[in-house]
């Protein structure tokens, strides 16, 4: 997770637009070997706001708050917001203030959407949108979940076949 990071995923948008044009199991999975690599814009609340310092580079007070606002669906269904570079982010900026922005990974959402606070609540939203002005991809909690179970049993592998 990186504060005010460019983005650019050009290799994800075009898996994207080739899923979308033929959804194939190639493009699937061409669609998440870069969706693992991808970093995205997410938009930031941070209270206190962040300052220019000396150099006019926002910095973030330690102990700051930070929030990452959620898309409503008329269902009433929650879902963190993913831009995979400037321009889609801005789809979205244009109808809303300026935010500082966050590059989080595809492990910064699951971990937001999968968490449960102290309470034993989960998150409430239902999972993440990429470019929910554009291409609009939903990937929903349950996805995410495997996707991650995935990931953790190919480390545990790899650590495995390096005891051996």
């Amino acid at each position: 997770m990186e504060f005010n990071k460019p983005v650019s995923n050009p290799l994800l948008v075009g898996s994207i637009e080739l899923m979308k044009a033929e959804d194939t199991p190639a493009h699937r999975n061409m669609f998440i070997g870069e969706l693992s690599k991808a970093s995205f814009l997410s938009p930031a609340v941070i209270e206190p706001a962040p300052e220019p310092d000396k150099d006019g580079k926002l910095s973030i007070a330690p102990g700051s708050k930070v929030q990452f606002p959620m898309l409503t669906r008329p269902d009433g269904a929650k879902f963190f917001m993913a831009f995979t570079d400037e321009a889609e982010y801005e789809k979205w900026q244009e109808k809303n203030q300026k935010f500082p922005t966050f590059a989080l990974k595809i492990e910064d959402y699951a971990a937001m959407i999968l968490r449960r606070d102290a309470h034993g609540n989960i998150c409430p939203a239902l999972g993440m949108v990429i470019n929910p002005f554009g291409a609009n991809i939903v990937l929903p909690r349950e996805m995410l979940a495997g996707m991650m179970s995935a990931k953790a049993a190919q480390a545990k592998q790899a650590v495995d076949k390096q005891k051996k």
